[in-house]
């Protein structure tokens, strides 16, 4: 059974360069749903929002017969295809976010953002579908192999291995601009701040901080104290940007 195929924009950063970009053929024994013939080609299911199969649109289980013609989109940011079936969710209404072992200093961003980010840098891929599947959490990896795991309805292949280019990569897949809320949450345990008192917390600010410092923040859970300082200084121009803050 031979069916031809053709992906499109960011979706072939996935393919063989040979396949990038044009239709190609592939054989294969029997009959396949949409679902497994996509990622028999290296594309997870997660990257995928518009299926069109001899110009129709079809969700994931539609099975493919012979001399079917397969387009596969991403996620739209901008083109109307509300008549079609769209195969992932956008924007996340309630945005969690889960990142696998490698992606540490991305969730610490993500935390700064405001975004709730579930991290454990010594969770097995099983712990992490788990830990999704419960906390109904969109995966973030570097991982291809992972996302195409059946029980992953909501996940992203992060493609940068620069951790500020991945906050803008995650911020922009997901749609989470309108969502951000900057040194809301706590970057070590992922808990929403809370503010208190300077009198509270006094016995623990060194001189300078206690002299020039009115304002404060501490986590309900881990009891680690924030406030405005030089460390929002030192962020990268690309965070600060994205943040919206100086």
């Amino acid at each position: 059974m031979i069916v031809y195929l053709r992906f499109y924009e960011e979706l072939n950063d996935f393919l063989p360069r040979a396949r990038r970009k044009k239709e190609f053929t592939r054989e294969i024994p029997e009959t396949t749903s949409v679902k497994d013939l996509i990622e028999g080609c290296g594309v997870p299911h997660t990257e995928v929002d518009l299926i069109l199969v001899n110009g129709e649109s079809v969700d994931f289980s539609r099975k493919v017969r012979d001399g079917d013609r397969v387009s596969v989109y991403p996620v739209f940011e901008s083109l109307d295809i509300s008549g079609a079936i769209r195969l992932q969710q956008r924007p996340l209404r309630n945005p969690r976010l889960l990142a696998d072992v490698n992606l540490g200093k991305l969730a610490r961003y993500l935390r700064m953002a405001g975004l709730d980010t579930a991290y454990r840098n010594d969770a097995t891929d099983p712990e992490l579908i788990e830990q999704m599947q419960r906390e109904d959490r969109a995966l973030l990896t570097r991982d291809r192999r992972l996302l195409m795991h059946a029980a992953v309805e909501k996940g992203y292949l992060v493609r940068s291995d620069q951790p500020t280019e991945q906050l803008e990569e995650v911020v922009h897949r997901f749609d989470l601009y309108s969502v951000l809320d900057p040194f809301s949450r706590c970057i070590h345990c992922n808990h929403k701040l809370n503010q208190v008192e300077k009198d509270a917390i006094r016995e623990r600010l060194l001189p300078l901080t206690e002299r020039y410092v009115d304002e404060f923040a501490q986590c309900p859970h881990c009891h680690k104290v924030y406030w405005s300082g030089s460390h929002r200084r030192r962020l990268d121009r690309k965070v600060k940007e994205l943040l919206g803050v100086d």
